[in-house]
C-alpha cells in the first residue's frame, strides 16, 4: 500500500507530466484547425438530461422514425 506522501507525488507527475505535453502540442500547433473551433457548444444551454446521449444518439443516427415505427407495431 502506498503511502500518502507517494500517492500526492504521483499525482503531482502525472499532472506536470500532462501540462507539459499539452503545452508541447500548443507549441506545435497541434491544436490548430481543429473541426468546431469558433462555433457554439451543441445544447449547452439546455438543462441537464441523464439521457442525454441516448437522444443525441437517435437524432445523429436518424432513428427517430424507425424507433416510432418500432413502438407502433410492438404495441400492438
Amino acid at each position: 500500500m502506498r503511502s500518502m506522501a507517494q500517492e500526492r507525488l504521483t499525482r503531482r507527475a502525472i499532472q506536470v507530466i500532462s501540462e507539459n505535453r499539452i503545452q508541447q502540442a500548443i507549441e506545435e500547433g497541434q491544436f490548430d484547425n481543429l473541426p468546431g473551433t469558433g462555433k457554439p457548444i451543441p445544447d449547452i444551454d439546455e438543462p441537464y438530461d441523464p439521457m442525454w446521449w441516448l437522444k443525441q444518439w437517435i437524432r445523429r443516427e436518424s432513428l427517430r422514425q424507425e424507433i416510432a415505427r418500432y413502438f407502433s407495431v410492438s404495441s400492438r
